[in-house]
């Protein structure tokens, strides 16, 4: 059953290597007692691993072991020399080699226990780009969506139109990367950029470029909380149901919420990981993942007397 948060949990930076050899930086957050499952918190874009501590200590202190990590060229996966003018990398490296590193080292390091997904925007869009995501037991996306600069209207396409089409590459070609003040939380190296803005203006979003993830959005059966919010403007209704559309056999509650359920305060596309959300969201969350885990040992506990 979901504990209620008690003793502090321990808190251990560590670096994964990814399939490349580039390395990544992670953290661990240990639960004082036998943790029941791990849970692999999956950033977005331009989001550093430290706005996710918050709720990965609260998980950890409610009994789960949690993983948080960036993005290379992102946080403590920034490279060495500090400069990202010429760095390599794509979403599609963030997903094959980034995220995927991460499953294979829970899956290695703890085997045979269950792993639970928190997936944030991008974070959500993994279930579509790597097979490993489809080995959890379940998942809670936040603010996930299929950004399609045509699920927005009147003048929010329109600015979404000129980020992609002008700003972007203007952007990249002068600075050689995107600064952070072109409206995300970090610098993006330039191929995250631009292959993000490719994928804006395609009306499939990342299946423009990843066709398989057609049919890996459609085998993914796990159960799922989705997470939506009304003042979102990263991720309007059109764009959720449209990555909800290419979810038809998981088993999805969708929960869109007004921020007037929650004290009228704004939460947007960043609020949900704010600690004031620790008693309400957060634990909505936990309550979803420990109803998950019950399933998991029910039917370990009826295969195991069946053989």
């Amino acid at each position: 059953m979901l504990a209620m948060p008690d003793s502090s949990p321990d808190v251990l930076p560590i670096e994964l290597v990814a399939d490349d050899g580039f390395v990544l930086g992670a953290t661990l957050f240990l639960p004082r007692a036998r943790p029941r499952a791990t849970v692999i918190i999956h950033p977005a874009t331009a989001a550093p691993q430290s706005y996710y501590r918050r709720f990965a200590f609260f998980a950890a202190s409610s009994g789960l072991r949690a993983i948080t990590y960036d993005y290379r060229g992102i946080g403590r996966s920034r490279p060495r020399s500090g400069s990202l003018r010429g760095f390599a990398a794509t979403m599609t490296d963030w997903a094959e080699r980034d995220a995927a590193a991460i499953h294979r080292f829970v899956g290695e390091r703890f085997t045979g226990e269950p792993v639970l997904l928190v997936g944030h925007s991008f974070g959500g869009q993994l279930l579509g780009l790597i097979d490993e995501t489809h080995a959890v037991a379940g998942a809670v996306l936040v603010g996930a969506q299929l950004g399609y600069y045509g699920h927005w209207s009147g003048l929010a396409r329109l600015r979404l139109a000129f980020i992609w089409r002008v700003l972007v590459p203007a952007l990249g070609a002068l600075f050689g990367y995107a600064p952070a003040g072109f409206g995300v939380g970090e610098d993006l190296p330039r191929g995250v950029a631009e292959q993000w803005a490719r994928w804006c203006l395609h009306p499939d979003y990342l299946i423009g470029e990843h066709p398989e993830a057609r049919a890996r959005f459609a085998r993914f059966d796990r159960s799922l909380l989705l997470f939506s919010f009304t003042d979102d403007a990263f991720a309007p209704e059109r764009a959720v149901q449209a990555l909800l559309e290419r979810l038809p056999h998981a088993g999805v509650e969708h929960r869109r919420i007004d921020p007037r359920e929650h004290g009228d305060e704004p939460i947007g596309h960043f609020g949900f990981f704010r600690g004031r959300f620790a008693d309400s969201l957060w634990r909505e969350s936990l309550r979803f993942f420990d109803a998950v885990l019950e399933r998991e040992a029910e039917r370990d506990e009826t295969s195991f007397s069946a053989a």
